[in-house]
């Protein structure tokens, strides 16, 4: 009879545990990355986006999460020096403000095929 109950427990135990370690590894494992970020009034980040003399390229309506778990949305904006390859990427939270997300260097087409 002990035999019958180890034997029943150590099934029990491979068939739960089974199914933990298959729930486990479906599982997407991402972590909030903590930045910051530049605002200010919409004619300060247009004189910031002038002197970079980068202009509009592309827009959308673009989703983001603030610190305390709520999403907001608004407009995006890419915006690209065609010479200088410089670019930023621009969020709007409100008519009044607007943030600088991402500036950087170097724009080109992502070319299919090459490696990074």
């Amino acid at each position: 009879m002990k035999r019958a109950a180890l034997i029943i427990g150590l099934l029990f135990w491979v068939v739960t545990s089974i199914s933990v370690f298959a729930q486990e590894s479906t599982e997407r494992k991402v972590v909030p990355l903590p930045i910051l970020i530049d605002c200010g009034s919409v004619e300060e980040i247009s004189i910031i986006l002038q002197d970079f003399q980068e202009m509009p390229v592309a827009k959308g309506k673009a989703v983001w999460k603030i610190p305390n778990g709520q999403y907001l949305e608004g407009p995006m904006t890419i915006w690209i020096n065609p010479t200088t390859l410089t670019f930023s990427i621009t969020i709007q939270p409100s008519e009044e403000t607007a943030c600088i997300i991402l500036p950087g260097a170097g724009f080109t087409p992502y070319k299919t095929g090459t490696k990074t």
